[in-house]
């Protein structure tokens, strides 16, 4: 048997009680376990990663604030709370996307169908968080009035091509609601 049960709030505790268990149903537990952990941590990630994201406004502000002093209207420092906006949206996105995908059971109907609509959910998957990734570091970054113009064409850049992946992947799934193309674990 497996109890998973919370304390508190990041914190999972799991009991395995092996002695109840046979062999092959201890190893089918065990990778029950290492499939739930997989997806809850990196579900737990993305939402920390998201707390902190929403921190990052502060400091955002501070250099719109500092970036318009150094000869940039306003409307043009507005990249930057926009690329924030779009970071959001995108971890938000992932943070689910982990959860859809731990619940989605894998099927038989067709499996080349099966594999590339695996692959292409994953590659999606992959390819956003990536991108996010990078658009977290772009914002990151301190802005000197040299690399103003550079560091603003990157974000501009990255935050339109992770809007756009994250528009891809929602619409994969939702095609596959369409279609009814997913089928869902039942535990």
């Amino acid at each position: 048997m497996v109890d998973i049960f919370s304390q508190s709030p990041g914190l999972i505790v799991v009991v395995i009680k092996s002695q109840a268990l046979s062999p092959p149903l201890l190893q089918r537990s065990r990778a029950a376990l290492q499939r739930y952990l997989f997806y809850c941590n990196r579900y737990m990630n993305h939402m920390q990663s998201l707390r902190f994201e929403h921190k990052l406004y502060a400091g955002v502000k501070q250099k719109m604030e500092e970036m318009q002093q150094h000869n940039m209207s306003w409307i043009e420092v507005q990249f930057l709370k926009k690329a924030v906006d779009v970071l959001c949206q995108c971890r938000s996105t992932l943070m689910f996307t982990y959860v859809f995908a731990f619940y989605l059971k894998k099927n038989n109907q067709s499996i080349i169908f099966e594999n590339n609509q695996s692959i292409i959910f994953e590659n999606n998957q992959a390819d956003l968080e990536n991108a996010t990734e990078v658009l977290s570091g772009y914002l990151e970054r301190d802005i000197s009035q040299d690399s103003l113009q550079d560091i603003k064409q990157k974000v501009q850049d990255k935050y339109r091509y992770c809007e756009s992946r994250r528009r891809v992947l929602l619409q994969h799934v939702h095609e596959g609601y369409e279609k009814d193309l997913w089928e869902y674990i039942e535990d």
